[in-house]
């Protein structure tokens, strides 16, 4: 088998940075189960910056193909456009697979202030279903970034001694590759072939998620072998894969304390910051740490340019009895974030 099997939904560069959410969601609705579900799906460090691309895939496992229900994204109804791309009939249940374009929904000035999508499902009648999978991929809107995708989804079956070749080895440039795979049998083993190296695969759940980094002109294929038990079902399903390069002008602090002193019950720190990366961070986070606690947190109001020296001043009451802290900062890019930690220590008078 090759990537033929499996849809090229896309395949395009974008100017900024990409962002992947995958959940193993097992969310069983209808019957005795819950009859209406919501489940949150992380985008950090949103900040009201809109995206380029914000793609929704889900698997969802039913009796039959027909599925009564209300999908809602972030309060949006998309009931009538979510309808299965890609179905699979098993010996027991039939996996319908939905992908649905949020890119509008999600940046409304609304959705843009969130670090989060609420995606709520609500089962309104006949048999119940299950939530398998969801996966969320979005592109943050940055001239500092750059993603090269190629998005592959469906539900193409692998039987013993059948390959799936991912890569042909000749024209493929390096990238970070992610693939969404399951089987109801623990009994099958998949093995991932990546040039010279062999990755045996866990089956834990009955969909997995895998990363992995392909060199250039590596040739990369999917096999599944029989185990020693027997087992009624006997395929491996495949359902995404998610080829990319991606860059980023990130910025890089690095920071000195000039003096820790203490005046009456207060400590005071004074901070030189310097921006050695290639561009301005989107936020930056001042917190001093105690045994793991924060005693003070603030946050940069200035932006901190390529280049840039910048000197603050942080003034906290200390508690009774501590001597010593720890001052993490914290910035953050796009879909990154990095911090440096810088030791305290002093003594009262």
């Amino acid at each position: 088998m090759s990537l033929s099997d499996l849809p090229l939904m896309l395949n395009k560069t974008f100017t900024g940075d990409l962002y992947i959410d995958f959940k193993n969601s097992e969310v069983r609705l209808g019957g005795s189960a819950n009859q209406k579900v919501t489940i949150p799906i992380g985008l950090p460090n949103r900040s009201f910056t809109p995206l380029q691309l914000a793609i929704l895939d889900m698997i969802v496992e039913s009796p039959d193909n027909k599925i009564d229900w209300k999908v809602k994204v972030n309060g949006v109804n998309v009931t009538k456009e979510f309808k299965p791309l890609f179905t699979v009939k098993t010996d027991s249940s039939v996996y319908s697979k939905f992908v649905f374009d949020v890119t509008s929904i999600l940046n409304t000035e609304e959705s843009m202030s969130r670090n989060w999508v609420n995606l709520t499902i609500k089962h309104e009648g006949g048999t119940g279903f299950t939530v398998k999978t969801l996966l969320l991929l979005s592109i943050y809107e940055s001239e500092d970034g750059k993603t090269s995708l190629e998005y592959r989804s469906g539900l193409a079956r692998l039987r013993p001694g059948e390959r799936f070749h991912i890569a042909d080895g000749q024209t493929e440039p390096y990238s970070s590759v992610r693939i969404v795979y399951g089987s109801r049998s623990k009994d099958l083993i998949p093995t991932l072939h990546i040039g010279d190296r062999v990755v045996k695969l866990n089956i834990h759940n009955d969909f997995e998620e895998y990363e992995f980094t392909r060199e250039t002109n590596q040739p990369v294929f999917l096999q599944v072998e029989e185990g020693v038990k027997s087992s009624k079902t006997k395929e491996i399903i495949l359902a995404n894969v998610i080829s990319y390069t991606s860059t980023l002008k990130a910025p890089s602090l690095v920071g000195s304390l000039d003096s820790v002193r203490l005046e009456g019950k207060d400590l005071v720190v004074d901070l030189s910051l310097k921006n050695t990366g290639e561009s301005a961070p989107d936020s930056v986070v001042y917190t001093i740490l105690h045994k793991g606690q924060a005693i003070y947190t603030s946050k940069d109001v200035e932006k901190i340019n390529p280049q840039k020296v910048v000197n603050r001043r942080i003034r906290v009451k200390i508690p009774e009895g501590v001597d010593e802290a720890t001052l993490r900062i914290i910035w953050r890019k796009l879909t990154k974030t990095w911090f440096l930690d810088l030791p305290i220590s002093f003594k009262k008078d």
